[in-house]
């Protein structure tokens, strides 16, 4: 692993403690939620009964609206000023470790993230392409992974699909005339043989339409990337059509459809292998692609850091090393907080 250029340091602590909020008693109990869910380990039951709070009433829509927008604040990068930080609390994380996640306090929680809201300060936001706090849609999906999590599923006989992390998928339809599924978010290899009807999967504003193929399909928001391992895929967009062959990618987003470009399958794919792969990448995107794959969040503070560049292989199971390589090749500090959050400068 190698990383350039040595940023200068800077001190962080939790500004929280001198943060009351006073809250009625439905916004608290989305709060609750948040909380509980940030630990990671949510079993299915309190995921349905989370959902039967949801439909309770539009107040309750609105309280659970609020609290993940509230939650969303925590990423930008932040500054000691805004924050209020001291070099008194700063606790380095001295070894890679992967503990089992722990309930976050609420009050940390809200006052932390009000105060990064309060803040006049211009910043750059750094955040994970996936909120880590998944919408209503994403939380009535047929299939869902959480952080760090997989789960493959044979969707119909010549159907299968393999989820990543912290992805969302809905089945539309679903007989002898139509298969359609639709990712909501994360990202999902799937494998679809001589059937009919072809597979129609949904993501963001286009659709992809296979017959026998295999490919691997990921949905940031409204930015969507489409790699053709194998076989011939057709994607379509707002009029825009375009044909897939194996070794070929395609991505569409706000600013349309891009042009194909060339991919190497076994570093799209190594994610299946446990393994994340950076090549010169900026420090920002590689802490918001781990922050698909580890409870919690890792807040980076300095943007300095942000802008170095970083070659590394990363194991899934080891997302942490990053952390303390940061720590320690440019001499950063990390405090970590419950509910695995970790700020970084």
């Amino acid at each position: 692993m190698t990383m350039q250029n040595e940023p200068t340091p800077m001190s962080l602590a939790s500004a929280a403690d001198d943060i009351s909020v006073d809250l009625d008693p439905v916004k608290r109990e989305a709060y609750d939620w948040i909380v509980r869910f940030m630990a990671g380990d949510m079993p299915a039951s309190d995921v349905a009964r989370m959902k039967a709070w949801y439909e309770q009433s539009p107040k309750h829509k609105a309280a659970y609206a609020e609290a993940r927008r509230v939650w969303s604040s925590l990423g930008p990068i932040a500054s000691e000023s805004r924050l209020g930080l001291g070099e008194d609390n700063v606790v380095p994380i001295t070894r890679a470790r992967r503990t089992s996640p722990s309930i976050p306090d609420r009050r940390l929680f809200l006052g932390g993230a009000l105060a990064a809201a309060a803040a006049s300060v211009a910043y750059v936001a750094v955040r994970p392409p996936l909120d880590l706090w998944p919408s209503y849609s994403e939380l009535m999906a047929d299939f869902r992974t959480g952080a760090g999590e997989r789960q493959q599923v044979q969707l119909a006989q010549n159907v299968s699909l393999d989820l990543n992390t912290r992805t969302s998928i809905a089945v539309r339809a679903q007989s002898s005339a139509s298969n359609q599924i639709e990712v909501l978010s994360g990202e999902a290899a799937i494998l679809t043989g001589a059937s009919a009807p072809p597979l129609t999967v949904i993501a963001a504003d286009g659709r992809v339409i296979a017959t026998t193929a295999e490919f691997n399909l990921r949905c940031d928001g409204a930015r969507v990337a489409i790699s053709c391992l194998k076989g011939q895929l057709d994607v379509q967009r707002n009029g825009q059509s375009v044909t897939l062959t194996g070794g070929q990618q395609v991505s569409y987003g706000s600013q349309g459809m891009e042009a194909l470009a060339a991919i190497n399958p076994a570093h799209v794919m190594s994610w299946q292998q446990g393994v994340l792969n950076f090549d010169a990448t900026p420090v920002d995107q590689v802490i918001a692609e781990i922050n698909r794959y580890r409870p919690g969040r890792i807040i980076l503070m300095n943007g300095d850091i942000g802008r170095r560049l970083l070659n590394a292989r990363i194991k899934i199971a080891e997302t942490d090393k990053i952390i303390v390589q940061i720590v320690h090749i440019f001499g950063a500090k990390a405090r970590e907080l419950p509910g695995n959050v970790v700020l970084l400068s």
